[in-house]
């Protein structure tokens, strides 16, 4: 049984060469007496432990391995004879690996020129044939530009734009941002906004001969579709303004946008929102949780310690709900807010008509 360290006396002959890519280098043997010393001497190539079949050993400070092994781990070929070590390395070289990088990335940017070319040849035959369509991307890009130029203000409205091909057709995109345009905006008749967009689609037609547009006229605010139009490949054309939501619809339209109150110092979820008609106020009443389900947070305390300013962003927040619906809905007399908690059925406060909040205060006990 092996100590951690143990003494032996060794009659080493060394007459050890090596011999790197068959370059032999030899030397005089000569008979030394020494002592070795033996201390679980481990070996780590590349990260990993290997072990050998000899124990490694330490002779007056200097470690002394087996060559074979050793060359070995190291992929080599090692072999004894005539007093002579050889060694023979066995891995590739450096240069084999970096021409063929060099051959695989010519290759590679081969591919990509043969690739634009081919896309450059498609776009030609799309945007040059007999029919006119000229639905390259440059083309399209050219007439995008002038529709934005000649129609950024209209109405004195800031409007976006977006033109694509999709599926041989062209899909046409029009936007306001009700935040800032919703006066504007609601200065315009119906018969307006189908006329403004029919002489759009005339004007790109006169570019893209012969191909149908379709597209949306959207707010970009809260991304409410507010008419669809089709421009056809003949000269027909048809506009279809959105229905006003339902309160249901529009309950739905609110809580993909609103569901978190983050603006209080803690989050609290929004679980859903309610309107509700009474007397021609609508009032919308959005209910949270102090105590989510599933979780140990409780927020009761928080919430009797909101701070003014806490109670003024709260306010601000429940301001922007107001907008949102007053913009969908707005022969009300007025609308109002409410929260309350989910969690024990309590009220947490109202936001009355003339926007101010009032924050209750709940039962901690």
């Amino acid at each position: 049984m092996r100590k951690t360290k143990i003494y032996k006396t060794l009659c080493l002959t060394l007459g050890l060469g090596i011999a790197l890519s068959s370059v032999m280098l030899q030397a005089a043997s000569i008979t030394k007496t020494l002592k070795a010393v033996y201390n679980n001497i481990a070996i780590s190539y590349n990260g990993q432990i290997k072990k050998l079949s000899t124990e490694p050993f330490m002779v007056n400070g200097t470690t002394y391995v087996p060559l074979r092994a050793i060359g070995e781990i190291m992929g080599a070929d090692v072999s004894w004879a005539n007093n002579t070590v050889y060694i023979n390395a066995k891995t590739a070289s450096s240069t084999a690996y970096e021409q063929e990088i060099a051959a695989k990335n010519f290759e590679n940017a081969s591919l990509r020129q043969q690739l634009e070319i081919a896309r450059k040849k498609i776009e030609a035959l799309e945007g040059t044939g007999t029919d006119g369509k000229n639905l390259t991307t440059e083309a399209i890009g050219n007439t995008l530009s002038k529709i934005k130029s000649k129609y950024k203000t209209t109405y004195d409205v800031e409007w976006g734009y977006d033109l694509r091909v999709v599926s041989g057709r062209l899909e046409f995109a029009v936007s306001y941002d009700s935040r800032y345009d919703e006066a504007d905006f609601d200065k315009t008749t119906a018969e307006k906004r189908k006329q403004f967009i029919k002489d759009m689609c005339y004007d790109i037609a006169a570019t893209h001969k012969e191909v149908e547009i379709r597209g949306t006229l959207k707010d970009s605010k809260n991304n409410l579709e507010r008419a669809t139009f089709k421009y056809g490949q003949t000269g027909s054309y048809e506009y279809n303004e959105a229905a006003k939501f339902s309160l249901a619809d529009f309950e739905r339209e609110l809580e993909k946008n609103y569901k978190v109150i983050n603006v209080i110092g803690f989050s609290i979820p929004i679980d859903d929102i309610r309107l509700e008609e009474r007397n021609n106020v609508l009032t919308f009443t959005l209910t949270t949780s102090l105590r989510p389900s599933g979780t140990t947070e409780d927020y009761r305390a928080r919430w009797n310690a909101l701070s003014l300013d806490n109670r003024r962003d709260l306010g601000s927040f429940l301001k922007r709900i107001k907008e949102d619906i007053e913009h969908q809905y707005s022969s009300y007399d007025d609308i109002t807010g409410a929260i309350r908690d989910g969690s024990t059925g309590s009220s947490l406060g109202v936001y009355e008509k003339d926007e101010k909040l009032y924050i209750n205060t709940v039962n901690i006990n």
